[in-house]
């Protein structure tokens, strides 16, 4: 399905190709970003609230991403906007030569996961589908959210899932339901002031008719010369049997590509298909350019090329509208990785490797439905790329003067004074004095029910709905004093936060007991009306 995101010039994009979408907007202080995976198809209809958010903005249809493709490669690298050929991740796993060991794919997502901003790591919950019906919460508090860090970055993972394996239904279902979340979420911004970018990780492949089982073939072909196989990247025991078993490969199994470097020329890189040889070469000006023999597999020169060096851009220039974006630029460009392995293969829909989970689309080829992803933009830090038809995508942050990631945190929590009572005599008045030194610690004095309290805590878990704080303290009561640990679970809904706290006194540390349970609304930035359940109320002030 095609819509229009700019009236006044008329630009299209196909709503199939975008599969991860992240929007970023600044509002004061800072910026807002909201990262999405979501896939969609041809027959999609129409997202209205997507559509009439970027209709005043810009899209960038031929976004590419990394090769291989995956959030693991991608994310990353993002923020730092190096490509491919930098950085530690080559796929699920990698083989370190020097050390003699498998990478495992456990430690390559333990990095994916500590790049992600520590609050947003939650949205990995919200991954497994039909979970996703719940990311409304988050949602509701990315308002607040963004006067307190400027930057959010908010994950709907739910299609990524859905899109692999249970079908077009239930993920064409997490997209309609995204929409409909974003439509209420701008409602709540201020526009003029909210810089948004949606953009996509990687793409999908459906509708995938050759399943291909890759780790029992290259051991086949390979046989004794493998020392390890982590796709796409073989490892050989032998390095210079590179192109025999390069051309073996395409030979004797579906593997549509095998790549690999030169061993004696660091610049030229070989690859093998069933229709021939290619040949990238890069010069010392860092531009490459692409030979073969046989067939030209790429179509390249059909495609208007005519042998002459390019630029990694001018290659995304020149081949966007092609089936194969820009491919060999991804392709040397991973070879160039320390990690990479002696050969890199490919597999390309309609063929679709096996997966433990039995996928049925996915998006380890080198095609437009792999790699290449729009970029839509709105705000008046962006204008500057409203110009832009093409664009790596790992590039796109580092594009963005305005968009800065370094100490987005604040300074310290807020302070606040609150107090209470009760009409009921059973219960007491009381006030809490809250100082913050330090983002995530609260230092605080209390006096209810004549008891003196006072405590230090640590937020030790966040996510945009919870925070878990853990404390110590001293209590004073009837002339004695008893040190205590402190616990309290903090859910923030928009205006409405719950908070519940349980105590153990060094006294008796199996009698914990419960020392918090109330909900505020807040009024403004520097008030909120507190209710202490059950039969107390109060008010905070802030600042």
């Amino acid at each position: 399905m095609i819509f229009q995101t700019r009236e006044e010039q008329g630009q299209r994009f196909r709503l199939w190709q975008f599969s991860f979408a992240k929007i970023f907007g600044r509002a004061c202080p800072g910026i807002f970003v909201l990262l999405i995976f979501i896939f969609l198809l041809p027959s999609l209809p129409s997202l209205p609230n997507v559509k009439a958010i970027f209709e005043e903005g810009h899209i960038i249809p031929y976004g590419l991403s990394l090769f291989p493709g995956g959030t693991e490669v991608i994310y990353p690298r993002l923020k730092e906007g190096v490509g491919n050929e930098k950085g530690e991740s080559v796929g699920w796993g990698y083989y370190d030569r020097e050390k003699g060991k498998v990478v495992s794919d456990l430690h390559t997502f333990s990095q994916l996961f500590s790049s992600i901003p520590r609050r947003a790591r939650a949205s990995f919950i919200y991954g497994v589908p039909w979970i996703d019906t719940f990311m409304f919460l988050p949602m509701i508090n990315i308002p607040e959210l963004l006067e307190t860090y400027g930057v959010i970055e908010l994950i709907w993972f739910a299609t990524d899932a859905t899109g692999h394996a249970l079908g077009e239904k239930i993920y064409l279902d997490s997209i309609r339901k995204f929409d409909s979340y974003f439509g209420k979420l701008i409602k709540r911004l201020n526009l003029a002031e909210i810089n948004l970018i949606l953009y996509c990780d990687h793409g999908m492949s459906f509708d995938n008719e050759i399943n291909i089982n890759q780790v029992s073939e290259i051991k086949r072909v390979v046989g004794e010369g493998l020392e390890v196989f982590l796709f796409p990247n073989i490892y050989l025991k032998n390095v210079t049997l590179k192109e025999y078993y390069a051309h073996k490969i395409v030979q004797e199994t579906e593997i549509d590509f095998a790549f690999y470097k030169e061993e004696n020329n660091a610049n030229r890189v070989i690859g093998y298909s069933m229709q021939g040889k290619v040949i990238f070469e890069e010069n010392e000006e860092g531009k490459i350019r692409y030979l073969f023999e046989g067939e030209d597999v790429f179509n390249y020169y059909g495609d208007g090329y005519q042998g002459e060096w390019l630029t990694d851009s001018e290659w995304l220039s020149l081949t966007k509208e092609s089936r194969f974006p820009a491919a060999l630029v991804n392709i040397f460009r991973l070879l160039a990785n320390k990690n990479a392995g002696d050969i890199v293969v490919v597999v390309n829909p309609p063929k679709i490797i096996d997966t433990k989970l039995g996928y049925s689309a996915n998006h380890h080829g080198v095609t437009e439905t792999d790699l290449l992803v729009p970029i839509l933009l709105r705000g008046k830090d962006l204008k500057h790329l409203y110009d832009r038809e093409e664009m790596w995508l790992h590039t796109l942050f580092t594009s963005i003067p305005a968009l800065n990631f370094d100490n987005i945190e604040p300074e310290r929590e807020k302070n606040s004074f609150s107090c209470w009572g009760s009409v009921n005599e059973d219960y007491y008045s009381g006030f809490e004095l809250s100082l913050s030194p330090a983002y995530r610690w609260n230092i605080a004095l209390s006096y209810d029910a004549d008891s003196y309290k006072g405590w230090f805590e640590y937020d030790v878990y966040s996510s945009y709905v919870i925070r878990l704080w853990a404390g110590v303290g001293l209590e004073h009561q009837l002339d004695n004093f008893d040190p205590f640990l402190n616990t309290r679970l903090q859910m923030d809904f928009g205006k409405i936060q719950f908070n519940y706290g349980r105590q153990v006194n060094f006294s008796n540390w199996k009698d914990w007991q419960e020392n918090r349970k109330e909900i505020t609304y807040q009024i403004n930035d520097r008030l909120s009306f507190n209710w202490h359940i059950p039969n107390r109320f109060g008010f905070t002030l802030y600042w």
